[in-house]
């Protein structure tokens, strides 16, 4: 493991949770926004592929379908596989081509049943959208990523009370908790929890530190790896033939299967 990496990444993690709390205690509509920059601005950006940008608007399919973001979205977009057409210049807002959103992440100030219904649903329109694909390709892709973080929640604390609460509410939306449509859920004092793979199955895993440091450390990790890997398929190349790798490969994998 890369001590460095890891602490640069909990130095990080620490500054963001101070900064949120010190947020969080303005009574302004403009506080949900500035918790989205929050996570932008200090913990993202530096670990994100160069042609990867956050952003937040309107994603756009090739059909015309489109979907509304909230201002609670982050958008993980690549720039050089569609260009974004944004308000101006150096602003995050605008429409993002599908093809180019790699992930989706929700960020919540605080999470309850109806935020997480919420996200849900918009998961659903997002996972409903089809990719631009020429003629002839043969290539399989990958639609796009997504992802949810909640600086708090409403939920008593319990044994993996917060993934339980997640997968029964996708049972009740009629979506497979092992489909990979919601990839990570992040809430740092509660805990970090992802789709892996073992023996070639998908599986939900816990991040096994109670630190909530590392459980956000860990989150930008996977993120990280998640975008290379989605940005070089996007991309119609072999990821395994490639050294373009996320922040999460010099780490180590500190997860238990979850039984769900």
């Amino acid at each position: 493991m890369n001590e460095y990496l890891l602490q640069r990444l909990r130095a990080d993690a620490a500054h963001l949770l101070s900064l949120a709390e010190n947020e969080g205690k303005l009574k302004h509509p403009g506080v949900k926004g500035r918790f989205r920059e929050l996570l932008i601005d200090n913990i993202l950006s530096p670990w994100l592929p160069p042609d990867v940008h956050c952003g937040t608007g309107m994603i756009l399919a090739s059909n015309n379908e489109r979907k509304e973001a909230t201002q609670d979205d982050v958008v993980l977009y690549a720039k050089g596989i569609c260009p974004p057409v944004l308000v101006s210049k150096n602003a995050p807002e605008g429409i993002f081509l599908y093809n180019s959103v790699l992930a989706r992440i929700e960020v919540k100030s605080w999470l309850n049943n109806t935020e997480l219904t919420k996200f849900l649903r918009a998961t659903k329109e997002i996972a409903s959208l089809k990719l631009a694909v020429r003629d002839g390709c043969t290539n399989q892709f990958t639609g796009t990523l997504n992802f949810l973080f909640a600086y708090k929640s409403d939920l008593t604390p319990g044994q993996d009370s917060e993934l339980k609460r997640l997968i029964s509410a996708m049972s009740k939306q009629s979506i497979d908790p092992l489909s990979g449509i919601v990839s990570m859920l992040c809430v740092p004092g509660r805990g970090f929890y992802k789709i892996g793979i073992e023996k070639g199955k998908r599986v939900w895993q816990k991040h096994l530190s109670d630190d909530p440091r590392d459980r956000i450390a860990w989150f930008v990790a996977c993120l990280s790896n998640s975008c290379f890997e989605y940005l070089i398929q996007r991309q119609g190349r072999n990821s395994t033939n490639s050294l373009e790798v996320g922040v999460g490969l010099y780490l180590d994998r500190p997860f238990e299967a979850v039984n769900i």
